[in-house]
């Protein structure tokens, strides 16, 4: 097809609606083929994907944010750039992030973080999960109508990121207004935009909360636990935001509260945008497949392999980037120090060598948990299980209350004619809108 033959992925919106029909003509070509601009690799094999995820000694995630753009601070020579790499870092957009981090200081990051994911604390989060659908299903549940993205994706996502990270009552509604309609990397964006995105105006609040705690937390007992009060902290283990003040990498140090900062607005950036984008994902699903639908109601313990379905079949993330270092070989093609890889992990998930029919929804797949919706490797999503909880208890909530779920005729169109919009952007699968009618049930 020569439109895709000609196709810049990272900046031509006709991309995406429908990225499948690209992926499968890249795949075509070869399951790691050369784009025709911008000197990126693309990989849609699976086997290919998960091998360039594991390999940390000939990639980087430097550039997992932005792909190619807006390129290298340097002229990259040789076979290894690994060295030109680390003194130019500084100069990339997003390299500081823990998305984008390599080797030791990944590692470092993530243990931090990796605190708030324990199965304990998730486990206590449950009813919090619940009580969080209900409540946002009360604002809308007497309509009979509802835009799910806007009105109950976003908020829950959002909410849950502040119950997980303890974020005071007075700051959810701010964090909530502040990602309304937020998306990552889109298309035609400037630098100036991607670096005024609302993360930072919630990375200025948490450091606020964080810098408060950490100023309260003296060694002086009883008088030490009462200045902590003072300064907004709760009762031992009921602060996390406190906690993650006190925090320590495993080597002894103390985190810089930049590096808390980022973390924190990193998991509502991340969280956020992939749980909402795979609930709307979902419930498309749902509200076009009577009989997926009728199938779920009948045995709620079906959701959960739904739910793995989904992120099969339309999981929230497109592509991931890697940069390579090191050249080497991939696939039997040679990639070069420099190149930027493209990890179409969307079209690794329908990769007809690995899946069979992968174009079919089947939640009666073998091994469903094959998939690489949340990555692989050392950046593998260390929110899956709450992803995966967030979803399965909206699921269940949203299939007890709203009776005969569909889609509304004005907002998508019917029959052949059903129409979808989604946000211009080369990382997410993300619907603008998903209008949804129901019949309130009690």
């Amino acid at each position: 097809m020569a439109g895709f033959a000609e196709a810049d992925f990272y900046t031509d919106k006709s991309l995406v609606d429908d990225p499948h029909a690209y992926f499968d003509f890249l795949r075509d070509q070869g399951r790691v083929t050369q784009l025709p601009l911008r000197g990126v690799m693309a990989i849609t094999g699976y086997e290919e994907a998960v091998q360039v995820a594991l390999d940390t000694e000939h990639f980087s995630s430097v550039n997992a944010v932005t792909g190619p753009i807006p390129g290298l601070p340097f002229a990259p020579h040789g076979d290894d750039i690994d060295d030109a790499v680390k003194a130019a870092r500084s100069k990339m957009p997003f390299s500081d992030q823990i998305v984008t981090e390599d080797g030791a200081r990944h590692a470092a990051l993530r243990s931090i973080i990796a605190t708030l994911f324990t199965p304990s604390r998730l486990k206590a989060l449950e009813p919090r999960l619940v009580a969080t659908a209900d409540a946002l299903i009360d604002e809308f549940v007497a309509d009979g109508q509802v835009d799910l993205v806007r009105d109950y994706g976003g908020p829950y996502a959002t909410l849950v990121i502040a119950d997980l990270l303890g974020i005071p009552e007075d700051g959810r509604a701010r964090f909530r207004d502040l990602l309304q309609g937020a998306i990552p990397a889109e298309i035609g964006a400037s630098m100036e935009d991607l670096a005024t995105n609302p993360l930072a105006k919630i990375g200025k609040d948490i450091f606020k909360y964080l810098a408060k705690r950490r100023l309260g937390q003296t060694p002086f007992g009883k008088l030490g636990k009462g200045i902590a009060g003072l300064f907004g902290a709760k009762p031992d283990g009921e602060d996390v935001l406190g906690e993650l003040a006190a925090a320590r990498y495993p080597d002894g140090s103390k985190p810089t509260l930049v590096d808390l900062t980022s973390l924190g607005a990193f998991l509502f950036g991340a969280g956020q945008d992939t749980t909402n984008r795979l609930l709307a994902n979902g419930f498309r699903v749902i509200a076009t497949r009577p009989d997926i639908q009728a199938k779920l109601r009948a045995d709620p313990s079906r959701i959960a392999d739904f739910v793995e379905e989904v992120l099969r079949y339309e999981g929230s993330v497109k592509t991931a980037a890697r940069l390579c270092i090191r050249t080497t070989t991939v696939g039997g093609r040679e990639i070069k120090a420099g190149t930027t890889v493209m990890l179409t992990y969307m079209g690794a998930n329908r990769d007809p060598a690995r899946f069979e029919n992968p174009n079919d929804f089947d939640m009666d797949r073998p091994k469903l948990k094959q998939h690489l919706a949340f990555g692989r490797g050392a950046h593998t999503c260390i929110g899956s299980a709450l992803a995966r909880s967030e979803v399965k208890v909206s699921i269940e909530r949203l299939l007890a209350r709203l009776g005969n779920i569909r889609l509304s005729e004005a907002h998508h169109g019917s029959g052949d004619a059903l129409r979808f919009e989604y946000e211009p952007t080369y990382i997410l699968r993300a619907l603008k809108t998903l209008h949804l009618e129901f019949d309130p049930i009690g």
